[in-house]
């Protein structure tokens, strides 16, 4: 049986690093928001079908994306005709003062 503990959404906030440490342990943390339960914080099982499942079924639905197998192509600037850009700006700024 796995050890159990409560911890309201401002002490969770404010302690998170310590309610980590005990999820990592095995607790379940319980959080609640003014005494009423609103979600669970416990250890991921660490199955590699499981692991794999999960994945998939965050892929299907969208919220996953797979990194893709081509790297993005090389960066090459842009060829612009007329004054530069520092230029535009500069000639602004001495037209204004």
């Amino acid at each position: 049986m796995r050890k159990r503990s409560v911890a309201g959404a401002r002490e969770l906030k404010t302690h998170l690093g310590s309610y980590l440490r005990k999820v990592r342990q095995g607790t379940t943390v319980l959080v609640t928001d003014r005494g009423e339960p609103i979600a669970e914080l416990r250890p991921l099982s660490h199955g590699p079908q499981t692991t794999g499942a999960a994945l998939a079924r965050l892929l299907a639905v969208g919220a996953l994306t797979r990194r893709t197998v081509q790297p993005l192509s090389p960066f090459r600037p842009i060829r612009a005709r007329g004054v530069s850009l520092a230029a535009a700006v500069i000639e602004d700024r001495t037209e204004r003062f």
